[in-house]
């Protein structure tokens, strides 16, 4: 690993607790004097390791119970990027941000920052190259604009931090910025990456040493109250019910620097902004959104796997949860037990999943793992489903990811399940008795099943290559009760050969990527149930514009008998970021699929835009639509065809203080909705709203629209700290 030429000259930087600098998002080198200066001096993208074209210092210090971080960062500031947004909102305009990796080996990397508003952003940076960015804590900060440069400085309590209980500690430290020249986006840090070491958080040095400093241990309680009134139609009327109220409780209690326990009573997990909506027509398989839930991100990185053993939104409506996490020098738990008063159930088949809405359970997750160098860990998992119609589900895994050298990582997992059905209707009538699955029915009938579960990856990474085989299997019977397993009695290999290109700084290309993959699935009869071979290549130009292009030719499909032969199919994803007003992305694909409704190839077509453009730099608009249609071959009829329109106008008062307003229309269904919505968020975990949605639908196939339902909502949650 090559090591900056700063850490050469203070390879282990130690100071004492100094009088922390006036918090007021003005570094003023004066008040900062008795820190320890850095310089972010090293451009990683699109350059590899070329000197910065922006200057940056940095400044670190702290007090017995903070770290202190200030950013001095050099621009243009006639064409600074930088709008009033709210949280975790402002990663496309110039920003920088410190990361801590407390333990030095590499687990994840804590990463907080904001722009040059004082809007923040954090997130964790992941050993396998992936960031978490639902990760929220409290922290504090401040920015201001002057003349040739903007200011940020970041208050990080240590109790928001897991480390070592000594006397001394010793922490790795990265420091980013990220701008905009005229050419493109640049990141940037204060080391050289070693780009044949895919994991960033374990090439960061050495960079502080911190004595006698405190974690105060949180105790926090986080009350709400919520209200709304909803109304459906009924005879062409929209009739209201009553006024419903509803209260509950969660908080969290420091046991140790290291060990958290949270709670939650009768919690309120009502989605803020609603899901997008998704074009789901010609799909046989379930599909998963992400969690957004505050409660449930927390931790979420330990229970990550390849197998999507847990999927925490399968807990939908807990009347009663708590969670321990417990970050220890070598050590990691995480244990969550939940009442849940409606559990959804997810079965999942060769050819497609099954879905229904469950009664009452409880669900336990429990995760051990233990931590070593370089990210590498070993881990065991236990999860169980009790349902109240007695039926259960149960799954015990181990599994594992080791890096040998700098290049090449391994990772394994296994797991065993087993369930026993409830006797309920839940799965849809139709499917009941008539499809099987290896014996089974699909019918909740109380049968017992058994599975497993394997998953097992090897993968090199250098600087210009980049190699991966990939290997799962999931058996006929297997479920995971709390996961989401859409697909079962399928055996898969996957391998990927890439190559990455570096041009000259001055270039009009700026990088380029390619990669070939081939993918080949069998079912556990050994029938062939899939096989493609597909090519793409990534490239980034000078002025803000990155484009990928796919190739993707299917050798075979086989659906429930039906097998299709040589269907090609091709897409291009273009992006264009010319300046912080104008964001465009647009996606096309076109080529040949099954219509598996009627086990028939055709003719399919996809667009779709998503587009910002900040208006002011309060007011943003974000417009997007998406389009397809699958046509038959022959005379050219169409299976399927029709569009989702979005529109997403939002005004930021300031950086806690915002109203936004949706509106979306689904031709697929004829129905349209619109979602306006008052926030007050200073914090990621207080935040009052108030906001209504009505939805409206075809009558009859008249062009009218007729409204189908009405809500109004009202919810104020706020954080007490002892």
């Amino acid at each position: 690993m090559r090591i900056s030429p700063l850490f050469l000259l203070f390879p282990f930087l130690s100071f004492a607790q100094n009088t922390p600098p006036t918090f007021d998002g003005v570094v003023n080198p004066e008040e900062w004097s008795s820190a320890e200066k850095h310089t972010i001096e090293y451009e990683i993208s699109p350059g590899n390791n070329t000197p910065s074209p922006v200057a940056t210092e940095a400044y670190i210090t702290y007090g017995v119970s903070d770290l202190y971080v200030g950013f001095i960062a050099y621009a243009d500031m006639s064409t600074l990027r930088s709008s009033i947004r709210n949280r975790d909102e402002g990663y496309q305009d110039d920003f920088v941000m410190i990361g801590i990796d407390t333990y030095g080996d590499g687990r994840y990397m804590v990463s907080l920052g904001a722009n040059a508003e004082g809007n923040q952003l954090d997130l964790k940076f992941l050993p396998n190259g992936n960031d978490d960015t639902s990760y929220n804590v409290s922290y504090e900060s401040k920015a201001s604009k002057h003349q040739d440069a903007y200011h940020v400085e970041l208050k990080i309590p240590f109790s928001v931090l897991q480390f070592k209980n000594k006397p001394t500690v010793k922490w790795n430290i990265l420091l980013y910025r990220s701008t905009y020249t005229a050419d493109s986006r640049s990141q940037n840090i204060n080391f050289p990456i070693d780009l044949n070491n895919p994991c960033l958080a374990c090439q960061t040095p050495v960079s502080i040493t911190l004595n006698n400093i405190k974690a105060k241990n949180r105790v926090e309680f986080l009350p709400y109250v919520y209200g709304g009134l909803s109304g459906e139609r009924e005879n062409n009327a929209l009739k209201f019910g009553k006024f419903n109220k509803t209260i509950g409780l969660s908080g969290l209690v420091d046991l140790n620097n290291v060990t958290s326990l949270e709670y939650a009573i009768n919690p309120d997990f009502s989605q803020v902004e609603a899901d997008a909506s998704r074009i789901v027509a010609n799909n046989t398989f379930a599909i998963a959104f992400p969690e957004r839930r505050a409660y449930f991100n927390e931790g979420n990185d330990i229970i990550s796997s390849n197998l999507r053993t847990v999927y925490t939104r399968s807990i939908n409506q807990p009347l009663l949860s708590t969670k321990l996490i417990s970050q220890g020098e070598h050590d990691r738990i995480y244990w969550l037990a939940a009442y849940d008063e409606a559990s959804p159930y997810l079965i999942g088949g060769e050819n497609g999943s099954y879905f229904g809405e469950g009664t009452a359970a409880y669900s336990s997750i429990f995760k051990y793992q233990r931590t070593y160098k370089q990210g590498s860990n070993l881990s065991f998992i236990s999860t169980n489903r009790f349902f109240k119609e007695k039926g259960s589900g149960h799954i015990f895994g181990l599994s594992g990811l080791w890096r040998f050298g700098e290049s090449i990582t391994a990772a394994l997992e296994f797991n065993k399940s087993f369930t026993k059905e409830p006797n309920a209707d839940w799965i849809d009538e139709a499917n009941e008795g008539n499809d099987i699955i290896s014996g089974k029915t699909v019918a909740l009938d109380g049968e017992n099943l058994r599975g497993d579960g394997l998953y097992f990856s090897l993968e090199r990474n250098t600087k210009n290559w980049n190699t991966e085989l990939e290997y799962s299997q999931k058996s006929p019977l297997y479920q995971t009760p709390l996961g989401f397993v859409t697909q079962n009695n399928v055996r898969a290999l996957e391998f990927e050969q890439g190559y990455q290109h570096f041009f000259k700084e001055d270039a009009f290309l700026k990088q380029m990527n390619f990669s070939l993959e081939t993918e080949f699935r069998f079912n556990y009869q050994g029938l062939k149930k899939y096989s493609s071979v597909d090519a793409g290549a990534y490239v980034q130009f000078s002025g803000n514009v990155e484009s990928f292009a796919g190739y993707s030719h299917v050798l075979n499909e086989e659906y429930e008998g039906f097998d299709a032969k040589g269907m090609d199919s091709f897409e291009l994803f273009v992006r264009f970021n010319p300046s912080e007003k104008i964001q465009l992305r647009a996606f096309t694909s076109i080529g040949e699929s099954i219509f598996y409704d009627e086990s028939a190839v055709g003719n399919n077509f996809f667009i779709g835009t998503f587009n910002s453009f900040q208006i002011t730099s309060q007011l943003r608009i974000s417009p997007s639509f998406r389009y397809t249609h699958l046509k038959d071959k022959e005379d050219g009829s169409y299976y399927l065809k029709g569009y989702i329109g979005r529109l997403n106008v939002n005004y930021q008062f300031n950086k806690t203080l915002s109203f936004r307003i949706i509106g979306e229309y689904n031709d697929f269904d004829e129905a349209f909705f619109y979602q306006p919505l008052f926030k007050w968020n200073p914090n990621p975990f207080t935040i009052f709203y108030i906001g209504g949605t009505n939805g409206y639908s075809r009558i009859d196939n008249q062009s009218r629209f007729s409204i189908d339902n009405s809500q109004i909502y009202m919810k104020f949650q706020y954080l007490f700290s002892l």
